[in-house]
């Protein structure tokens, strides 16, 4: 399954309502599908924030498919990208809003992998397995 969005912080539902429909469609016995709902959701956040810093016209694309015994959610953008190091969460003892989408994105996901693209788009290719 593939599809994209733009960068506007209202296609968020979409994105959820989207990758739904590809749990129940490559996994219908998933059992935490709201959790990786969440998880994908933190994703596209920090994609729009941070990548695009909030532009709305920016595409990200979607490729969803399963492998072996796990969903794979592959999001790509083609914004700005930040060292791979520098993707983590905050200090969880630092208790304040926001700052905690890649502690939940790696409680999550069974594997998390950033590819800084090196084409002419750039960007950086996120792999989730579930």
């Amino acid at each position: 399954m593939k599809f994209e969005i733009l960068s506007d912080p209202a296609n968020l539902k979409i994105v959820r309502q989207k990758v739904r429909i590809a749990v129940e469609t490559f996994n219908p016995e998933y059992k935490d599908i709201d959790a990786l709902i969440l998880a994908i959701d933190e994703a596209v956040q920090n994609i729009i924030r941070y990548a695009y810093e909030m532009d709305k016209t920016k595409k990200i694309t979607f490729e969803v498919y399963k492998s072996d015994h796990a969903i794979v959610f592959e999001i790509r953008d083609f914004g700005k990208q930040a060292p791979i190091e520098k993707i983590k969460s905050r200090d969880l003892e630092d208790v304040k809003p926001g700052g905690l989408g890649v502690h939940f994105i790696k409680s999550i996901a069974k594997e998390v992998d950033y590819i800084h693209q090196k084409d002419g788009d750039g960007g950086t290719k996120l792999i989730l397995k579930f």
